[in-house]
């Protein structure tokens, strides 16, 4: 198990070692794939709580896109905000591509209730791996970058797995319509990396940035 909070200079995490923290946490994952060889598909499945497809999970997935795909790794995801309208699309080429057949709504849901945002964001890597994250209803600036990743421990795995299958089910399918124009380009798409300036601006949180009663 591995816990990051502040940088020792008490900063929040630069953009880059952000990206690459999320880069490790996905290599180990691919690394106990290619040398277990599980069987059954639930070994290649990932699960993530996100706060909007402008979070640091979705954006390292994005750039990983053909070693996921390599490996026959399905996604499913639960947001609780689906904005910005490009992100999103962003989003629902490579997990739509990952899981070609399914549709929509088994793949992608969201739940707008400001309930949610007391969860913590969470990412489940085929019930082996678990990575929690920072409260979602934290600001990009006022985050203290809480960061779990956690590996051969069953019972938080478990945990991981439950708290996905609950969001899972208060949640709603993302409208068809929403998705229509990632849905007719999908098939000519090539999948580019995600503008690293997304980790910096997460216009997401714009509608909370006045409120100045969030605590932890």
């Amino acid at each position: 198990m591995q816990v990051n909070k502040r940088n020792p200079n008490g900063q929040i995490a630069t953009d880059s070692a952000c990206e690459n923290r999320f880069t490790s946490y996905f290599q180990e994952y691919f690394q106990w794939l290619d040398k277990e060889c599980p069987d059954g598909q639930q070994a290649r499945q990932l699960t993530v709580i996100a706060r909007s497809p402008c979070s640091p999970v979705i954006l390292t997935l994005q750039l990983l896109m053909q070693e996921l795909r390599s490996r026959q790794i399905r996604v499913r995801v639960v947001f609780s905000d689906i904005e910005p309208e490009h992100a999103l699309h962003s989003a629902w080429n490579v997990i739509a591509e990952l899981s070609q057949g399914c549709e929509n709504g088994e793949l992608i849901r969201w739940n707008s209730s400001h309930s949610v945002l007391e969860a913590h964001e969470q990412m489940v890597l085929g019930e082996r791996m678990c990575w929690t994250g920072d409260a979602m209803r934290r600001e990009p600036g006022k985050r203290d970058a809480f960061d779990m990743f956690v590996t051969g421990n069953p019972q938080i795995c478990r945990l991981g797995v439950h708290s996905f299958s609950a969001m899972w089910r208060l949640a709603q399918p993302v409208p068809k319509w929403l998705l229509r124009e990632a849905e007719d380009t999908r098939s000519n798409a090539t999948f580019a990396a995600p503008d690293p300036r997304a980790f910096a601006t997460l216009s997401f949180f714009r509608q909370f940035e006045k409120s100045g009663n969030l605590r932890h």
